[in-house]
């Protein structure tokens, strides 16, 4: 299994994922890249978390096409629970922090979509999601 930042691979997908299925929103997608820059150059999470909530919000988009909207979904809780904690839980590293939050989405939600969130954490974490995603 390689060695993967979950929160990176969490973000990058949403943005690959925002690309293929809505590429009109270019304004959300570049909004995406900026979280990963200010991620991975300063371990921040503001930016992303402004994306959240009001009119035109994040929250506000259409729906993703076919199991995209469903793992987009994942994806944007588990980002948005992560930026969330992120700066509240003073001594956790930032790797377990979002390895508890994907274990958190991956039992919530439907029972009958146990399955398929368990395959999303797992393949999220072990960085191989954007090759899989059309299989889920």
């Amino acid at each position: 299994m390689k060695q993967t930042d979950i929160y990176t691979e969490a973000l990058s997908c949403l943005r690959l994922i925002l690309w293929a299925d809505h590429p009109e929103f270019q304004n959300w997608i570049d909004w995406l890249e900026r979280d990963i820059q200010d991620w991975t150059q300063r371990r921040e999470v503001a930016h992303h978390l402004r994306a959240y909530g009001g009119m035109g919000s994040f929250n506000d988009l259409p729906s993703m096409c076919g199991n995209h909207d469903y793992i987009f979904g994942f994806l944007k809780s588990v980002c948005y629970t992560f930026g969330h904690l992120y700066n509240k839980r003073e001594g956790v590293s930032p790797e377990a922090l979002m390895e508890e939050c994907v274990r958190g989405m991956e039992q919530e939600d439907y029972y009958c979509r146990k399955e398929l969130n368990q395959a999303i954490a797992q393949h999220l974490m072990q960085g191989d999601l954007q090759e899989n995603w059309d299989k889920l």
